[in-house]
């Protein structure tokens, strides 16, 4: 078998028939429509809602919040449509700005905005970078039931009409992406954003990969519709990131049924665990951050002291924005929580990141980094093990798991929805 990856500079490398080896990709989904069209569908039809044109009436401050670039989202594609739909509620272009949805990655530069949006769209509109780490940037919604402080964006409530633009896949964090996340984690304070991720750290997997509805869900939906989300466009990409099947309409009620439309592009069936599993972090390869989201399909498809591979650029390292990473490593699960307990690790979505790499890395297999943006050095310093070629991590992962094993490999993993049958 050969194996290739969806970057230049990565040499494939071939498994001999020898070996128990099986590949795996995304169910082949096509459809003759474009992007733009599958999305006027979806807003022609909203689901549980009024016509966004409707929502729009009259209206003096439409906020447009879309993912950010470290989605592979093409808003490029269909935003002229959501466009149209405002300027049929005669709402003037100075009317409607943008925000970019950063979590808490790093800003985004104008050229990104650019690549996001469409150069055009960044040009004409104001477009603004959450700013998750500037006090003066949030407003104080209150504490929900379970006491964690609300601080989201003030543009988000000063706005008439909020939009929320992204897509919808799985995601080991809170089931699916999509729908209220575009705020929350999206546009909220980070002790938001760390006190909503941490509600996860002890809810089992099974009950939220690949389930619309859980606890995690459950609470971001309660803050996203508190802080004002009026309309959702979501759409659902294929392993060739064309758009092929999109919602719009109701926060809540839209996004539930594109989590059942991503279940049949996304969900990928496996007879067992596998000795060596092989993935690349494509298209999530900024930075190590959103890499992991292929270690977590990785880990759910390795043996119990099996290794995986993971193959990436990371051309930003680890992370922009936390350092935590590399001075304290991936570590046993119990140690990360007393570290974020004792507030070693202050931010507790660090420790929620560094559980789930744990959980493979660490608690249940090794992994084997090959990545050019991340050295060896910083890799072992992490916790990992490294290795310059695929090839040579292969051969790394033969002498640790020994003869003979099953091989399992991997392409789009960091979308995939990993289902062991039984």
């Amino acid at each position: 078998m050969k194996v290739r990856f969806p970057y230049k500079k990565v040499e494939g490398f071939e498994i001999s028939n020898n070996f128990n080896a099986q590949f795996f990709d995304l169910p082949d989904i096509k459809t003759g429509l474009s992007g733009s069209e599958i999305v006027q569908q979806a807003i022609d039809q909203p689901i549980k809602s009024k016509r966004l044109r409707e929502l729009a009436k009259g209206k003096q401050k439409i906020l447009i919040v879309t993912d950010d670039i470290h989605r592979p989202t093409p808003v490029f594609d269909f935003i002229r449509t959501v466009l149209d739909e405002l300027y049929k509620a005669e709402i003037k272009e100075e009317n409607i700005e943008f925000m970019m949805a950063l979590g808490t990655h790093r800003p985004m530069t104008k050229k990104e905005m650019g690549q996001k949006l469409g150069a055009d769209i960044a040009d004409r509109f104001k477009v603004h970078n959450h700013e998750w780490d500037n006090p003066n940037a949030l407003e104080f919604m209150g504490n929900t039931d379970q006491g964690v402080p609300v601080w989201i964006n003030k543009k988000v409530k000063e706005a008439d009409l909020v939009i929320g633009i992204g897509a919808i896949m799985p995601i080991e964090v809170c089931g699916f992406t999509g729908g209220g996340k575009i705020l929350v984690p999206g546009v909220c304070g980070e002790i938001t954003n760390s006190e909503m991720h941490w509600t996860r750290v002890d809810v089992p997997h099974d009950e939220v990969l690949g389930k619309a509805e859980n606890p995690i869900r459950e609470s971001i939906d309660t803050l996203a519709r508190k802080a004002g989300l009026d309309f959702i466009v979501n759409v659902i990409l294929n392993a060739e990131q064309q758009i092929v099947k999109a919602v719009a309409g109701d926060m809540v009620h839209a996004h539930r049924a594109g989590c059942k439309l991503a279940i049949d592009v996304y969900g990928v069936e496996f007879d067992k665990e596998y000795d060596i599993v092989i993935a690349d972090g494509y298209p999530f390869d900024i930075e190590f951050w959103q890499v992991n989201k292929a270690l977590d399909t990785a880990g759910i498809v390795v043996k119990k002291g099996g290794v995986v591979i993971l193959v990436s650029p990371c051309y930003e390292g680890f992370s922009q924005t936390h350092n935590e990473i590399l001075e304290f490593g991936y570590l046993p699960i119990d140690d990360i929580k007393h570290l974020v307990n004792s507030g070693k690790i202050p931010h507790k979505v660090v420790g929620v990141h560094m559980i789930q790499v744990s959980t493979v890395a660490i608690e249940k297999a090794r992994a084997i980094l090959v990545s050019s943006g991340i050295s060896k050095t910083d890799a072992i310093k992490a916790g990992l093990l490294w290795a310059q070629t695929p090839q040579k991590a292969f051969d790394m992962a033969l002498t640790l798991v020994g003869k003979n094993p099953s091989i399992a490999v991997l392409k789009n993993a960091a979308r995939m929805l990993a289902v062991i049958k039984n």
